[in-house]
Order: C-alpha cells, then sequence, then structure tokens
C-alpha cells in the first residue's frame, strides 16, 4: 500500500488530500493552521489521519507541500530588516521603479512603500558596463562604510544589486565576499546569483523579496521537515513552485523566491484542471484564505 499526499498550510487552515494508489480512493481532511507554532498541523493533520483512515506514514511515497508563508510575509511586511548595496548614484532604484503608476487615470495613486526604505540603501563605488568589463572595482574601505551603517540602521542583512551584475557578477561576488570578512553575521543575497536578468528593477526587487522572506521561511521549512521525520515519513519532501512545479526542501531553504506563490499556484492549478475537465474554456478564479485572496484568469485550462 502507498500514499500520495498533497498539503496546502494556509494562514487560516491547513488542507490535506491523500491518495491511495491501491484503490484510487481519495480522502481529504481540514485542519486548523499554527502560525505560532509551524509545523504542528502537520502533527495534527497526520494523527488525525491515522485514527480515522488508518494511514501509516511509513508507507507514504510522495509528499507535496504548498504554502502561503512567504507571500503573506511580504504582504503582512513582518520579513527580515534588509539594507541594500547598490551601484552608486542608482539608490533610487526600488522607490523610482519603472515610473509607472498603479492607477495610470488616478494621479493621485501612489505604490507600495519598498520593502527596503530609502534610508537603508547605500551607494558603493563601483561600475560593470553593458559589455560586462568592469570599469570601477569596489574598494574595501567604502563596502567597510556601508557596512557599518547598515548594522548601526538595525540591518540583519544585505541584498547587492549592482548595474549590470546579470552580465558580469565579478562585483557583486567580490563585495559578497568582503561582507564575509566584515559581518559574517549577516546573511547576503546576491541579485547576479538569485535572478541575472537584465532589468535592474525586476533584478534588485526579486533580491530584495528573496532577502526578505529567507529567514522566515528558512525557519518555517525547518519546522515542516523535522516533524515530518519525526513522523516517520521517509520519501522526498517537495515544495510546490510559484510556477506549478516542484523543487525539494533545501532548494526551497536556499532558492525560497521560487516559491512566494507556492500556494497560490496549487489553488490555480487545481482550479484549470477541474475546468478543463468540465469543459469550461474561459474562466475566473477566486481562492479566499485568512491572509490574502487570490484571483486568476485560465483559458483553455491555462492559468
Amino acid at each position: 500500500m502507498s500514499y500520495r499526499i498533497g498539503v496546502d498550510v494556509g494562514g487560516s487552515f491547513t488542507d490535506f488530500a491523500v491518495f491511495d494508489e491501491t484503490n484510487g480512493h481519495l480522502a481529504t481532511l481540514k485542519v486548523f493552521s499554527r502560525p505560532d507554532e509551524p509545523g504542528a498541523e502537520i502533527t495534527a493533520g497526520l494523527t488525525a489521519l491515522k485514527a480515522r483512515d488508518g494511514l501509516d506514514p511509513a508507507t507514504v511515497g510522495y509528499f507535496t507541500h504548498g504554502t502561503t508563508v512567504g507571500v503573506n510575509t511580504v504582504i503582512q511586511r513582518n520579513g527580515h530588516d534588509l539594507a541594500l548595496f547598490t551601484t552608486r548614484n542608482f539608490e533610487d532604484v526600488l522607490q523610482i521603479a519603472r515610473l509607472k503608476i498603479p492607477q495610470i487615470h488616478n494621479l493621485y495613486s501612489v505604490r507600495p512603500e519598498p520593502l527596503i526604505p530609502r534610508d537603508r540603501v547605500f551607494g558603493i563605488a563601483e561600475r560593470t558596463l553593458a559589455t560586462g568589463e568592469v570599469l570601477v572595482s569596489p574598494e574595501r574601505e567604502d563596502v567597510a562604510a556601508a557596512v557599518d551603517a547598515a548594522r548601526r540602521a538595525g540591518c540583519k542583512g544585505i541584498v547587492l544589486g549592482f548595474l549590470n551584475a546579470y552580465r558580469n557578477p565579478d562585483n557583486e561576488s567580490a563585495v559578497k565576499a568582503m561582507i564575509g570578512e566584515f559581518a559574517p553575521e549577516l546573511p547576503v543575497f546576491s541579485s547576479a546569483e538569485t535572478w541575472p536578468i537584465i532589468r535592474e528593477y525586476e533584478r534588485t526587487i526579486t533580491a530584495v523579496i528573496s532577502g526578505y522572506v529567507q529567514p522566515r521561511v528558512s525557519r518555517y521549512l525547518d519546522r515542516f521537515e523535522t516533524v515530518l521525520r519525526q513522523e516517520a515519513l521517509t520519501c522526498p519532501l517537495l515544495i510546490t513552485k510559484s510556477n506549478g512545479g516542484v523543487m525539494g526542501i533545501g532548494e526551497a531553504r536556499h532558492d525560497c523566491v521560487q516559491m512566494i506563490l507556492s500556494g497560490t499556484a496549487s489553488g490555480v492549478i487545481g482550479a484549470g484542471y477541474l475546468a478543463k475537465a468540465s469543459g469550461f474554456d474561459k474562466i475566473l478564479s477566486l481562492d479566499i484564505g485568512g491572509t490574502s485572496a487570490d484571483v486568476a484568469v485560465i483559458i483553455g485550462g491555462e492559468p
């Protein structure tokens, strides 16, 4: 006997779907989520499934998990206090963004405040050309001064977002190594490592989001893995990605920005599957949770 389990942990409820591969039976279960004690809802759910359905965790051959812990951290703004090191004179990258306002016909509309406020953004004298040639290499004294300023501001981590780092990451790598010497207790998130794409704002904000949620997501995944192993699950533990795919729990800890919309993606894919199977080509899905509500347009089964 072998089971496949999918678990969706939301802000209010945690939902289990258990598929018995021997007879095709599908069982579901809903328990309260425990933001105060992550992992407790998994224990509660498995205990209930043992008592109700006779589930033996040791017979589980596939386990995948979707969670909203990443996106909820951004929405509730309770992530890591970060500093941003940018190329000098590009310190306003998060404020300027793409110069677009949320409501194009409303001159009074404003963008949300950046996850890193302007007083925690520090310029580094460095420059890489669009060709990838390093024009100015960072100096140790300059980086040390920025690290000291970040510490005084109470920052618990540093994001690096240098101009053209997608083309040549050498300056970001050099500064990351220097920070490791000056402040080994501060985690560093490099934009060239997180998402090496051409657009400066998109690359920077992706690295910022990754660093902002990483500590909370990592702690959550640590607790999650510990609980499941204590419950005798021996199969690989998979996490749903924002694109609907899955990745291992170790990769999720390191590359947590890939799972920001983990739980959201799971709901959209499920709605798309049901819509296609039911013959509906154009639908809207609405997923209302305890923290956020997510809407998707699904055409031909594709979101």
